[in-house]
């Protein structure tokens, strides 16, 4: 029922964030305070900034984050959107200019980014 697993996010240039992780029946990621706590710090904000972002105090985060008590589902379910918004964030930084330089050699306007990044992968 639960895999281990390893997400590595890249956030901006150069800045990576290795999340354990647990799938759960491969679909939800179950959260656990070191995962919730790096997430947070490798985007750079505050508790009271992810406490924005979840609709939460930001007392919930810092329990959360110490392990006093379990995060709610519909909680885990934004903290996945928001790695889900990183990520592709991360993809458009990694292949953009890749992408540019493919339209310029080939004289296209657009390029299809899902095509760049399997030709990279």
């Amino acid at each position: 029922m639960y895999n281990t697993t390893s997400i590595t996010a890249l956030i901006g240039a150069n800045t990576a964030i290795n999340l354990e992780v647990y799938m759960v029946d491969n679909h939800t990621l179950d959260w656990n305070k070191e995962s919730l706590r790096t997430l947070r710090l490798r985007l750079g904000w505050s508790r009271s900034d992810l406490a924005h972002h979840l609709h939460c105090s930001s007392e919930e985060i810092e329990s959360w984050e110490e392990g006093n008590c379990h995060i709610e589902v519909s909680v885990k379910n934004e903290l996945e959107l928001i790695l889900r918004q990183a990520e592709a964030c991360c993809d458009e930084v990694k292949y953009a200019p890749f992408a540019e330089h493919q339209c310029d050699k080939n004289a296209l306007e657009q390029i299809d980014f899902s095509r760049v990044k399997e030709d990279l992968e």
